[in-house]
Order: C-alpha cells, then structure tokens, then sequence
C-alpha cells in the first residue's frame, strides 16, 4: 500500500519540519502549533460562530455562505493560521477533524507559499497575503516556472446538501482528507493486510480514526476488483 506522491511528499515534509512524529493514535496539537495552527474549540461549530469569533479579535472576513454547522474549520492568514473544531465531537473526531484542516493547511496554504518562495524569491509571498500586486518580473517569472503569484481563495461554498460546490472544492476536500488519513495512519504501515473490515477495524482502534472515515480509508487501500462492465459480465455468465 502506498500514499499518492503529492501526499507522501507533503507528509514527509511536515515530518521533517517536526523531527519526530507522536506515538498512535496520533495527537497533531502540538504539531499544529509547530506549524503557527492554533487550535480552537467552539460547541457547535458553525460558520457564523467562526466569523464571530474572528471579529473579536479584530479579524473582518465576508463570506457569502450560509449560516451551516461545520465539522471543522481553518483560517490561514499571513503564515498564520486557526484550526476550529468542534467541541461536542468526540476525540476521535476532534483528531481527524484537524487532521483534515492541516490537510488543507499544508495542501492549499503551507505547500504552495513553500513553492512560491523557493521559486520566485520570499518577498513574493507579499503577493500571496494580498499585500501588494506582483510586478511584472514576479508574473513573468511565475509563468515560466508554472506557479500561481495571486492570493489564496476560500473553498468552503456547499450546495443544499452539504456537498463542495465546485470540482476544485470537491477535490481540495477530497485531497485534504487523504492526507489526513496519511498523517495519522500512513498507508506504508498498513501493508500485509488484505481485509478491508480487520482494516477498518485497525485504524478505529490503533490509529484512533472515527468509524466513518476508517471505513473509507479501508476502502481506498483495499478497492476490491472492478465490477465488469455489463457486455463482459454476460459472456462471463454464457
């Protein structure tokens, strides 16, 4: 079993940023707080609440969102950035759930500043906070190295039932849990089994993954056989 590149990269990155990784399950608190993610915990987590308590502290953001309950949350602004879980949840989800946010926290925030800086020079991540427009030199240099020099867009926008919007925000969620999963149950150490359910059973109980989610990583470790396409499935049965 094996982590996608871009994931078993980022991991690898924030480990070494750390030196040693925590014991299972997983605490990423104290890791978090490495990164300048501080963690904050509200009962029931919602997006108003979170706005709420940004503007307490001075922090002014507008969001055309609806005023829906969240799991989790991150804001990230200028190297900074506040990780919002739920406080009713219990450990078990608290510990994905800011799995999840450093997920996107590396993935949307961390990785592509690190990109930035190494490709264009540090002053560019001006650019990134919003700071100042880029001169023509940083937009000639970003093209020709393939990176993106314009500020950081919020990916929380939901249909009615909850779901990411967009493709981009579907996959930045779908990459931010992936990386989760790697960051508490790295996919290398779960080699030898081939039992999607003694799998699933393992992360809930080694790994401390809520039941949910474990049954998903399982399943993507362990896909089964692709079902046969219909015409296949017929000559099999003559």
């Amino acid at each position: 079993m094996s982590a996608p590149v871009w994931c078993a990269d980022l991991a690898a990155a924030f480990w070494a940023e750390l030196g040693d990784a925590p014991p299972f399950p997983r605490d990423l608190r104290e890791s978090a707080s490495w990164f300048r993610v501080v963690v904050v915990e509200l009962p029931g987590l919602s997006v108003t609440g979170v706005c709420h308590w940004l503007a307490r502290r001075g922090v002014q953001i507008e969001l055309d969102e609806p005023a829906r309950p969240l799991r989790g949350c991150l804001y990230a602004d200028r190297g900074e950035a506040f990780a919002f879980l739920d406080a009713a949840d219990d450990a078990a989800e608290r510990r994905f759930s800011l799995a999840h946010e450093l997920g996107h926290f590396l993935r949307d925030y961390w990785g592509p500043r690190r990109v930035v800086a190494g490709r264009l020079g540090p002053a560019a991540v001006d650019v990134l906070d919003g700071l100042r427009e880029p001169t023509f030199e940083e937009r000639l240099s970003a093209v020709l190295r393939d990176v993106s020099v314009g500020p950081f867009a919020h990916l929380m926008r939901r249909d009615e039932a909850g779901r990411p919007l967009t493709p981009a925000e579907r996959h930045s969620e779908e990459a931010a849990d992936r990386l989760a999963f790697e960051l508490l149950a790295p996919a290398a150490r779960l080699d030898g089994c081939d039992d999607r359910g003694a799998l699933a059973a393992a992360l809930v109980d080694e790994y401390g993954l809520p039941p949910e989610p474990a049954a998903r990583y399982a399943k993507l470790l362990l896909p089964g056989a692709p079902k046969p396409e219909p015409f296949v499935a017929r000559l099999l049965i003559v």
